[in-house]
């Protein structure tokens, strides 16, 4: 679903709010942070596994908004949301596979 929803913002390239953004942020931040969370407690990985998936993870953030941000050409724009929406179709294909029925 995060996939979906995700690929579609980013296929629709519309601004948005900074609170609204922000919430996006802190919903999926927490939703995927206990999920992560819950497999780091049955490996062990303690506090040095969770600074560094979160350097990690902010790392690649950083770097991949910068790199969007700093796209001027217009064709270029297009490419960034030709990916969002191939991202979109991926978490409907997962999410159609969550749903499939008992083979």
């Amino acid at each position: 679903m995060t996939l979906l929803t995700l690929g579609a913002l980013v296929a629709a390239d519309r601004p948005l709010p900074l609170p609204v953004v922000t919430g996006i942020a802190l919903v999926l931040g927490l939703l995927h942070g206990y999920s992560n969370g819950a497999g780091m407690a049955q490996a062990n990985l303690g506090v040095t596994g969770l600074v560094g998936i979160g350097c990690a993870v902010f790392t690649m953030v950083a770097l991949g908004a910068a790199l969007v941000v700093s796209l001027k050409i217009p064709w270029a724009r297009i490419a960034i949301r030709v990916a969002g929406s191939w991202i979109a179709a991926i978490g409907m294909l997962l999410l159609g596979w969550t749903f499939r029925g008992g083979s």
